[in-house]
């Protein structure tokens, strides 16, 4: 790829916009060096990883490296025996290491993103290193005093060695000759020793040392007597503060450097990952796919859009969207039968973006960044990509434009590499026109027969024929407004386009009498051409409304059908509704009757077995008939209140086994047999009671499960739902939600343990932690995590502002090692 080619295509601008959007120094330098590949392998393997970098923006989002110190340069400075980090800088360390290794571990946890899954795999967890800095090192960058037991006990004795000091020094102060000895009563320090201020005058009546005058010469700084002595014991026990500071900045020092090699290793993985997820956020802002590496010449972009077009990329790069609209989508395509597109058209019509724009994709693609085209993009990899665009203010001001140009195009004879492309606009131009033309068509046809891919825009009619004409050669054009002959940017493959040059004049307003003089003075077969074109034109016109009219009818047909079979699923829709609603209305009324007759059946039951137990005498049997005659009716009266009705089949010479649904016949009662006794009784289950009933009362019945509800002779009613005895209407196995009476009672799902924030704003995440909070009390959890991240800790405030005083909370703490660090917090709930 040679540098004016490059440059031409504005590469550049596009390498520009990607770095912008690193966040990190190493990551930024990778982009800043992005190059087009030329070996189709490592062309798919780039754009295998950008395709992988935006599945990965779409599961975990944007990833703030531009959080990460750059602790590139530390490092090795680190491996210095003896050598230490000053405190900020190992702050840097523990802050990369903390948002590094979590980005790493959460990137390695990817699924659908191999390659960069693995290479964030490789990042060791150097969290232990992290953890001693920040338990030694204060954030405000001062070595803490519990950071070792010897430095805590020199600052001890310090603090009480400067307090006896100021009582001396102030006892100074305080005396009742102060005013006339001392230039001002304040204590200040001069070589790191506390001294008075005294008149120069009064020297002599204050013993002590005298460490300097005032510039004016007016006063002294004395330090009393009384004071040196404490003043020494000061000084040495600073050295002694200093060395024991040094020792651990040195111990701590000594820890990064051990692990310098993981940690040098995490900077260049993480560089990789942040350059990656650069060319997907570019892939994202631009509405890029990824195209096809297609080993055949073949180039195929449907819909492309130039990016140096789209307002929200110019104006990052500095310069004033205001004015600009989106690009008007452009397909363009090469290969396929035809390796030489001549496009024609109008001038300001579209034809250099479009050299522009099937170069700058070749670039782009072959540096495996995604394309803003359509789905269904294909790309070869070319060793060479030439482009001459451009005028004569980027030439050497020795040439003409014609001849600067004609330059650059035997550079590229000379240099010609197969696979290549190579771009000519308004080629054989800034000469005698039919020379120019000549021209222009042997050198496109030079590098056809070279085995290149040409694209070349052209004015001239000897070009146009060519297209036409030649095998393997194809045309484009550019469209116009046939009223006002203002361009649409809309590029049509297959036929060959107008200049208008006479038209455009006539429409800026040069006088009809030139434009007129002009037509007349073009010879006979200049203006059949222009003749055949323009009924060309039309006819493509006319066409091309018949496809518009023919297309608007399929589409509202499609809409009148789409319409249609909405308003029939509508339609079924609501029918299903209504009939939902009636079976729910149906199934809630056979419940409540089903509850009311199995309370009915136990008060019977009761009454029946109460009044067996008292039956001593005929008397006694009398009155149970009566009873069970009454229990009957009220059976009978239930069956007419509206429980569901199910009929009952009697197989009176059916034999008898354990789970047989049977009807006792004295109760007029559904069953279930629960043991046969060898006394010709058998146990059954009604109404949840167990009760024994001699076989000879008892009918076998045909159908489903038994169901504890009352049956007549005619035929049984019986509530939806099973009963056995001893279960409260809960079958064995049955749902567990299911609970005496046929209610339905639904448990409550088991609270996470943990919530995910990353990603969030303040205002999505606090209501999402109050509701976990409240679900794990629920739940009975004792403790929940969050995850947070680190970002700019603002996310991480409103959690715990939300978390202090939470009446569900009893404390919360950062998160350990092995939690997730600073980006996670651990709630303890109250019980």
């Amino acid at each position: 790829m040679n540098a004016p080619s490059l440059r031409n295509l504005e590469f550049d601008k596009v390498v520009s916009l990607v770095a912008q959007m690193a966040g990190s120094t190493r990551g930024r330098s990778r982009l800043e060096g992005l190059r087009p590949g030329t070996d189709p392998a490592q062309v798919r393997r780039a754009l295998v990883e950008t395709s992988e970098a935006v599945r990965l923006l779409a599961q975990i989002g944007r990833q703030p490296y531009h959080d990460l110190p750059d602790v590139a340069e530390i490092l090795p400075q680190a491996r210095m025996a003896g050598f230490h980090l000053e405190p900020l800088a190992l702050m840097d360390v523990a802050s990369f290491i903390d948002g590094g290794v979590e980005i790493a571990f959460r990137a390695a946890r990817v699924e659908g993103a191999p390659g960069l899954a693995g290479r964030a795999a490789l990042v060791r967890d150097t969290t232990e290193v992290a953890e001693a800095i920040r338990r030694a090192i204060l954030p405000s960058g001062e070595v803490a005093d519990h950071a070792s037991s010897k430095l805590a006990e020199l600052r001890r004795t310090l603090l009480r060695l400067r307090s006896q000091l100021t009582s001396v020094m102030e006892s100074y102060l305080r005396d009742r000759d102060a005013e006339r000895l001392l230039q001002d009563k304040v204590v200040t320090t001069r070589n790191d020793r506390f001294v008075l201020v005294v008149k120069s005058d009064h020297k002599g009546l204050l013993p002590g040392v005298i460490h300097g005058s005032s510039g004016s010469g007016q006063s002294v700084f004395v330090e009393p007597l009384p004071a040196v002595e404490l003043n020494n014991d000061i000084v040495e026990l600073q050295d002694a503060e200093r060395r024991e500071v040094i020792r651990i900045l040195t111990e701590l020092t000594g820890r990064v450097g051990a692990r310098a090699d993981d940690l040098t290793l995490t900077v260049e993985v993480l560089g990789e990952l942040d350059a990656a997820q650069a060319k997907a956020l570019l892939a994202r802002d631009m509405k890029a796919v990824a195209p096809e590496v297609t080993e055949a010449l073949e180039l195929d972009l449907p819909e492309a859009r130039h990016p140096l077009l789209m307002p929200a990329l110019v104006e990052r790069l500095g310069q004033d969207p205001r004015g600009r609209r989106e690009p008007v989508p452009v397909s363009l395509r090469l290969g396929f039968g035809e390796s030489v597109l001549v496009i024609s058209g109008p001038n300001t019509g579209g034809k250099t973006v479009a050299l522009k724009t099937l170069g700058l994709f070749a670039l782009m693609a072959q540096s495996g960044l995604h394309v803003p085209t359509a789905e269904g993009a294909k790309v070869p990899v070319f060793k060479r990509v030439f482009a001459d665009i451009g005028d004569e203010q980027s030439i050497a001001s020795s040439l003409s434009t014609f001849s600067a140009h004609l330059a650059a195009i035997v550079e590229m004879t000379r240099d010609l590499q197969l696979p290549a492309l190579v771009l000519l606009d308004e080629v054989g131009a800034g000469t005698d026109p039919t020379e120019g033309g000549a021209l222009g068509v042997a050198i496109v046809d030079h590098f056809r027969r070279r085995g290149a891919m040409v694209a070349a825009t052209t004015h001239h009619g000897l070009m146009k024929g060519y297209a036409q004409s030649t095998p393997g050669v194809g045309s484009g054009s550019f469209g116009y407004d046939p009223r006002t002959y203002e361009p649409t940017y809309r590029l049509s493959l297959g036929v060959p386009g107008r200049s208008l040059a006479l038209e455009m004049a006539d429409r800026l307003g040069l006088p009809a009498s030139v434009v007129q003089d002009a037509r007349a003075r073009r010879d006979d077969k200049e203006a059949q051409a222009e003749a055949l074109l323009a009924r060309l034109e039309r006819e493509k016109a006319d066409l091309d409304a018949l496809r518009r009219r023919t297309e608007a009818d399929r589409i509202e047909a499609e809409s009148l059908l789409a319409a249609q079979r909405k308003t029939e699923k509508d339609l079924l829709a609501r029918k299903r509704a209504d009939l939902e609603g009636f079976a729910r209305d149906l199934k809630r009324r056979g419940e409540e009757a089903a509850r009311q007759a199995a309370e009915a059946i136990r008060q019977a039951v009761k009454r029946v077995e109460e009044a067996r137990r008292s039956v001593d005498t005929e008397a006694s049997k009398a009155r149970l008939s009566v009873v069970e005659a009454i229990q009957a009716a009220e059976v009978e009266a239930l069956q007419d209140t509206g429980a569901a009705a199910v009929e009952e089949v009697e197989l009176p010479s059916a034999p008898l086994a354990v789970g047989q649904r049977v009807r006792v016949k004295a109760l007029a009662v559904i069953g279930e047999v629960l043991s046969l006794g060898d006394g010709g009784e058998a146990e059954i289950a009604v109404g949840g009671k167990r009760l024994k009933i001699p076989i000879r009362e008892i009918v076998a019945l045909g159908g489903g499960p038994a169901a504890a509800v009352p049956s007549s002779r005619m035929g049984g009613a019986r509530a939806g739902g099973k009963a056995r005895a001893g279960q409260h209407g809960l079958a064995p196995g049955g749902d567990p939600r299911l609970r005496g009476g046929g209610i339905t009672v639904n448990a409550r799902a088991e609270a996470p343990a943990e919530l995910k924030l990353v990603g969030l704003t303040v205002d999505e995440a606090l209501p999402l932690v109050d509701k976990l909070l409240d679900e794990a009390t629920l739940s009975n959890r004792s403790a929940v995590r969050i995850v947070h991240g680190f970002g700019g800790g603002k996310l991480k405030k409103a959690v715990a502002d939300l978390l202090e005083g939470h009446p569900q909370v009893a404390s919360f703490r950062a998160g350990a090692a092995n939690e997730g660090g600073g980006g996670a917090t651990i709630v303890e709930l109250k019980d």
